[in-house]
């Protein structure tokens, strides 16, 4: 699984989130491009595309929704089953082609925005394309300004930088922006929500309360410290928020 992450500059907000399915193959064709430049033998292997942009916590969910439904849809595309092709997937009459891909406008405010695509192949290739993409992407994963233009013009937005990360790539980069704002915790749920589902994981808020994830199933308890107090409901409102945007429903108990 692979991003194109969009650093926008602050008069950069997109007028839209997807691309007509008549601009999806203009997309595809500089996109391919630019992996073809970055990663050597990467036409061996089949491409899905989502024309268009997503919030961080939209393609940070358990099961990695929008790359499996990627690979379900290229499944299904004509050709995919003669050999490697390349899928771009826009919106008809406004809607895209799986209700998974839809980008959720409520979670949009972060400067960074994401367009997902994912490589489609034998276990062996993926293992050797995501060794090169992990190498490459950090050293040389700038997209080529005409991918640039054309996403500017494609969504209406003003990009600063358009860098291609891996998925792994985007969990770094989300471990660095939630230690910053003291909910290191947080993250190691949804962390190991992502990465390692059939682990435990748990942590405790400044209220006291005990988040825990286990069995694939996200629980809090309010803990012996926990104060019944407009800062700690505040808290785990806050809580709630950030792990529903990551598709984390949370059990509460007493």
């Amino acid at each position: 699984p692979g991003l194109l992450a969009l650093e926008l500059l602050p008069e950069g907000a997109p007028r839209q989130l997807t691309l007509p399915v008549e601009s999806a193959a203009a997309l595809a064709e500089v996109i391919a491009e630019d992996l073809a430049r970055l990663l050597p033998g990467v036409a061996e292997l089949g491409l899905a595309i989502a024309a268009a942009l997503y919030d961080s916590a939209q393609v940070l969910r358990p099961g990695w929704p929008l790359f499996a439904a990627l690979a379900r849809l290229h499944a299904r595309a004509p050709g995919a089953s003669d050999g490697p092709t390349i899928s771009c997937f826009g919106a008809a009459a406004g809607r895209m082609a799986d209700a998974v891909l839809e980008p959720e406008a409520g979670l949009i405010g972060s400067p960074l925005l994401l367009l997902p695509w994912t490589l489609i192949g034998s276990a062996d290739q993926a293992s050797a394309v995501g060794a090169e993409m992990e190498a490459r992407f950090t050293e040389t994963g700038l997209a080529a300004a005409r991918t640039a233009l054309f996403l500017n013009e494609a969504f209406s937005i003003h990009i600063e930088q358009a860098r291609f990360l891996t998925h792994l790539d985007l969990c770094a980069l989300a471990s660095m922006q939630y230690q910053h704002a003291d909910l290191a915790g947080l993250w190691a749920l949804v962390e190991c929500a992502l990465l390692s589902p059939q682990a435990d994981e748990s942590c405790s808020s400044p209220a006291g309360d005990i988040y825990r994830w286990q069995g694939g199933v996200l629980g809090r308890q309010s803990g012996p410290a926990s104060a019944e107090s407009l800062a700690a409901a505040e808290e785990r409102r806050r809580y709630r928020a950030i792990l529903a945007a990551h598709g984390l429903p949370l059990r509460e108990s007493p």
